[in-house]
C-alpha cells in the first residue's frame, strides 16, 4: 500500500451534553486531553479511532445516522461546529503532524474556561499556520448540506477563489480564470454561475459548484460528507460519477462519509464500518461485502435491496445515542443475535484480522457471516 497522505491516530470528539452527564456519572468526568480538563458536561462520543487514506485511494466512512462518521472526519480536519472538541488524537498529513500541538490545545482550553465562566458564546481560535496552509492548499471539502455551505450575500465566483485569494500569489484575473475553468469541470455554465447568488442555484447546481471551489485549489485531499443527501436519483448519480471521474484524473486522496452501500460498492477502494462512536471493522470494499467480520457489518448488508432477494434482514432495534453508548462493553448487544457473555465483559477493540481487515468483535473468528 502507498504511503499514506492522510493519518488519524486515536482520535476522540467530546460534545456538550449535561444530560448524559448526569445520567451517566461516569461520563461526567473531566476530559484532560492536553493540560486543564474541560469543564463538567463534555462527554467523549467518538473514541479512538484510527484511519488513513493514501493518495488515489477512497476510503467510505459508513454508518447509520448517529454512529460518529461525521464527528470522526470533521474532528480531524478541524471543522467541528460549536457543542463539538477533539479531545485527543494526532493528524498527520504527509509526514507532519498538524493538529493538534499542545501549545494551540491549552490555548483554547483556556479561552474555553474564560467563555464558559462568563457564560459567553465559545468560538474556537484559529488554528495553527500549518492547518491552516493544509486545508487552504491541500485539502478540498464537500459539505452535505451544499445551499448553506454558501455566503447567501456573495456571489459564487467569490467564494470559490477565495482560498486562493488567501494562500497564493494569483493576481484576480488569474484567480477569476481558475475559478471559471473549474465551474466548466463540473458541467456548469462558466459566466452565469460565477456571478450567481446561492439561492439562484439548484441544489444539484450548488453542489456542483461546492465541488468546483474544493477542485479549484488543487487538492491532494478531497473530503465529501454525504454530498448527494436530498438529491433526485438522476441528479445523485450524475454528481456521484463526476466525482468520480475528477478523482481518478487528479489521482487523490478522498474520504467518502455516506451511509448508502450502493455508493461505497461503486466508488471506495476501503470502507471503515462506524458504530456507537467506533470502527467495528475496516477493509477493502470487495473483501468486507463479500465476507464481513463483524455482525453490525452483516446487518447493513443484509438491509441492501439487490437483484435475487426477495426479503431483506435489516438490524433490529435502534440506534443509541452516541453519548448513550457504554463504554466498557460492545455496543451492539442489544442489536446482535450473536451476543454471549463475553460481549458484555469488556469493550472489543480494533484488531488485525489479517494483512488487510481489522475488527472489533470477540467472536468474529466463530462464524461466517452473510455478505453479498
Amino acid at each position: 500500500m502507498p504511503q499514506p497522505i492522510f493519518e488519524v491516530r486515536n482520535l476522540a470528539v467530546a460534545v456538550n451534553d449535561m444530560d448524559a452527564a448526569r445520567h451517566r456519572p461516569e461520563h461526567g468526568v473531566m476530559i484532560e486531553p492536553y493540560g486543564p480538563a474541560l469543564p463538567y458536561g463534555w462527554v467523549e462520543a467518538v473514541r479512538d479511532v484510527s484511519f488513513e487514506v493514501a493518495p488515489g485511494e477512497v476510503l467510505a466512512v459508513v454508518g447509520e445516522s448517529g454512529s460518529g462518521k461525521t464527528l470522526s472526519v470533521m474532528g480531524s480536519l478541524g471543522l467541528l461546529g460549536i457543542g463539538a472538541k477533539v479531545a485527543r488524537g494526532t493528524v498527520i498529513f504527509d509526514g507532519a503532524q498538524i493538529r493538534p500541538t499542545k501549545e494551540l490545545a491549552e490555548r483554547r482550553q483556556r479561552r474555553f474556561r474564560r467563555r464558559v465562566m462568563k457564560r459567553e458564546r465559545f468560538m474556537e481560535e484559529s488554528l495553527d499556520d500549518d492547518w491552516r496552509r493544509v486545508m487552504g492548499t491541500e485539502v478540498g471539502v464537500l459539505f452535505q448540506n451544499a445551499l448553506g455551505g454558501w455566503n447567501p450575500v456573495s456571489i459564487i465566483g467569490d467564494q470559490a477563489g477565495e482560498t486562493l485569494d488567501e494562500h497564493t500569489e494569483l493576481s484576480l484575473a488569474e484567480i477569476e480564470e481558475r475559478v471559471l475553468d473549474s465551474l466548466g469541470e463540473v458541467q456548469l455554465p462558466k459566466a452565469s454561475k460565477f456571478v450567481a447568488y446561492p439561492d439562484e442555484l439548484s441544489r444539484g447546481q450548488a453542489q456542483r459548484a461546492m465541488l468546483a471551489a474544493a477542485l479549484v485549489k488543487g487538492p491532494r485531499l478531497l473530503v465529501a460528507d454525504e454530498p448527494l443527501t436530498g438529491l433526485d436519483a438522476g441528479v445523485a448519480a450524475s454528481i456521484l460519477n463526476l466525482i468520480r471521474e475528477m478523482q481518478s484524473r487528479r489521482k487523490m486522496a478522498m474520504i467518502f462519509i455516506t451511509h448508502d452501500l450502493a455508493q461505497v460498492a461503486a466508488l471506495a477502494t476501503r470502507v471503515a464500518i462506524m458504530y456507537g462512536g467506533r470502527i467495528v471493522e475496516v477493509g477493502e470494499v470487495g473483501t468486507v461485502f463479500r465476507n464481513p467480520l463483524h455482525p453490525y457489518t452483516e446487518g447493513l448488508l443484509g438491509a441492501l435491496p439487490r437483484p435475487g432477494v426477495t426479503r431483506l434482514h435489516p438490524i433490529e432495534g435502534d440506534v443509541p445515542k452516541i453519548t448513550d453508548v457504554p463504554v466498557d462493553r460492545c455496543a451492539l448487544i442489544e442489536r446482535c443475535s450473536y451476543a454471549t457473555d463475553v460481549c458484555t465483559a469488556a469493550l472489543p477493540r480494533l484488531v488485525a484480522a489479517d494483512a488487510s481487515r481489522a475488527v472489533a468483535c470477540f467472536r468474529s473468528d466463530e462464524f461466517e457471516l452473510r455478505g453479498i
